[in-house]
């Protein structure tokens, strides 16, 4: 997302979630957070909006 292609970034986010399930690593956590933050940037893209609450609702902080 923050190099690459933003469409390609959240199919592969939508993957990372479906795998993750509710999330009880830290690290994993904040990987998602910092993907979140990464897709902010993107807000004009529904996409990237859907993303980000999906990570939202499956991050718990």
């Amino acid at each position: 997302m923050a190099k690459g292609d933003p469409h390609e970034a959240v199919v592969l986010g939508h993957l990372a979630l479906d795998d993750a399930g509710k999330l009880t690593s830290c690290r994993a956590a904040d990987d998602l957070r910092e993907l979140a933050r990464f897709a902010g940037r993107h807000r004009t893209m529904s996409e990237a909006v859907d993303l980000r609450e999906r990570i939202a609702a499956t991050v718990v902080t």
